[in-house]
């Protein structure tokens, strides 16, 4: 074949059935579109007393125009027009609930606990359990909660943080035999180790502060997503160097409102955007495999799935542990009654989200890896219903490809190979933007039909439309379809604490 071609940029659909490129200018004109959208923002906040004022703060600058100076790259960043002005509903100034951490607890927790495991705890339990106790004793309607965090716990609650102070500093190795005694004090015993007590349980979970609080919102059956932010991220301008800079080099305020309030709006029920001239009865699987121990020798992993329809619906199946790591390349595979229990658990979400009856015409299984033939048996079972099941391998390439003059590539080109596997370049010069707005040489993702039997121009067209669906920002188009963007993040909240296996799937939105 060696054809070279290009697909369209795929428009978005938005209020008033518009259609355009760029979903700040749709959302800017048009607002979002009209099936699913909240009365308004009802939320609660929890943080400490500097904490909360920070975000009053930029609750009251998004409710306003927020222009953009870098006028030198006035296509790439835009004004924010205002929260209402975008997303036509009102943003509460005042939250419906606003908790106070203390922050000398918490400040005395970070200083003196050299135990990383039993510190994240600690700091996610300050949190959890302000959250969790109203949201059992609450009738208020919250739609999401913010919860914000200080540098220091961004600092000092991640899997690679050390505490300063010399004399509380503890050695992996005794973290490693310390969560060994862990799993043998389970049988309900109140210690975890000869001459000190304390809670097993805080080795059940990751010790890194935002994927630990998710895990555990999901598990206390959360009735409202959280949206963590960094203080510094609220006010860059309150954390600044010694010679006056910021700390941080982030993107303008504009931008930063684009993409936290397309979040905070699709985590409250609204969707922003759908996808324009989708083919009807298309459904998306993207396959998720994390190691469940830190163990080279231990083969256990979770796999679980997360299905996508082209109006931008995502549902998390928690399942299939086991030892599914394969080889010494780190490929995962399961076998072929977990590849069932998940194809079957898509479909009945499916129907759930379209109605009785109503059963998707093909299901395209997105992963990095090559399903054998018992997956293959478990997944194309469902076929008997008359769906068609499709899988596709997706991988990052190092193949370039130069145009002759200063700009890169275009994204949207496309190099087909073969009947079966083509190269495309999400990334790339966007004339619209007249800029190149990623990072780095644009490289193709390879992608190829590794079952079943489809034209491949259709499938790059599909996976080039998942670009445009990432409501976790607002930007122009990911590197990535949303099926494989998040797939990463989505197995770290499910392995970072002991969520069970059948719990009832959670809709996409409680997992960024």
């Amino acid at each position: 074949m060696n054809d070279l071609i290009y697909i369209e940029e795929p428009k978005l659909l938005f209020g008033l059935n518009q259609k355009i490129e760029d979903p700040r200018d749709g959302l800017t004109l048009f607002g979002p579109i009209n099936d699913k959208s909240p009365f308004g923002i009802n939320y609660g906040v929890v943080g400490t007393e500097a904490g909360i004022e920070r975000f009053y703060r930029w609750i009251k600058s998004v409710n306003n125009f927020i222009a953009h100076p870098q006028v030198s790259k006035r296509n790439l960043w835009i004004p924010f027009p205002g929260f209402n002005e975008v997303f036509r509903i009102p943003f509460a100034k005042r939250a419906l609930y606003e908790k106070q951490i203390d922050s000398n607890a918490l400040k005395e927790i970070l200083k003196t606990e050299g135990d990383s495991f039993q510190r994240v705890y600690k700091i996610v339990s300050l949190y959890e359990n302000i959250i969790a106790g109203l949201d059992k004793n609450s009738d208020e309607n919250i739609n999401i909660w913010f919860v914000v965090s200080p540098e220091s716990i961004y600092h000092d609650c991640r899997p690679k943080s050390l505490i300063a102070d010399p004399k509380v500093k503890i050695s992996g190795d005794v973290i490693r035999k310390r969560k060994e005694k862990a799993k043998e004090h389970r049988g309900g015993q109140d210690f975890l180790f000869e001459g000190q007590e304390g809670d097993y349980y805080a080795y059940e979970f990751d010790n890194d502060f935002r994927r630990q609080l998710k895990a555990r919102r999901i598990m206390n059956n959360a009735k409202a997503p959280v949206q963590i932010l960094r203080e510094s991220t609220l006010t860059p301008d309150d954390f600044k160097g010694k010679w006056g800079e910021r700390i941080r080099d982030i993107q303008p305020e504009s931008q930063v409102a684009w993409n936290l309030l397309s979040t905070v709006f699709y985590k409250c029920g609204g969707k922003p955007w759908r996808l324009s001239g989708i083919r009807d009865g298309v459904c998306y699987l993207g396959l998720v495999y994390k190691k469940l121990n830190s163990n080279e020798n231990d083969r256990s992993s979770c796999c679980a799935a997360q299905m996508f329809l082209d109006s931008g619906d995502g549902v998390v199946f928690n399942g299939a542990v086991g030892p599914w790591k394969s080889g010494k390349y780190e490929e995962y595979h399961i076998d072929k009654k977990s590849a069932e229990d998940i194809i079957k658990k898509a479909v009945s979400s499916y129907e759930g989200l379209m109605g009785p009856g109503k059963l998707p015409k093909e299901i395209f299984i997105h992963g990095r890896t090559y399903l054998d033939d018992e997956e293959w048996k478990g997944f194309s079972s469902i076929e008997i219903l008359g769906i068609k099941v499709f899988a596709i391998r997706i991988r990052h390439s190092n193949f370039r490809l130069f145009r002759p003059g200063r700009f890169p590539i275009l994204r949207g080109s496309a190099y087909i190979e073969s009947v079966k596997k083509g190269y495309l370049w999400t990334t790339g010069f966007v004339p619209r933007l007249k800029t190149n707005p990623y990072q780095g040489f644009p490289q193709p993702l390879s992608i190829e039909i590794t079952r079943g039997e489809k034209e491949i121009k259709t499938v790059l067209e599909d996976i080039f439309a998942l670009t445009k669906l990432n409501y976790n920002s607002c930007t122009y188009g990911d590197g990535e379809p949303i099926t494989l963007k998040f797939a990463e993040k989505i197995g770290e909240i499910l392995t970072a604490g002991p969520i069970e296996k059948d719990k009832a799937p959670l809709s996409f939105k409680y997992y960024i």
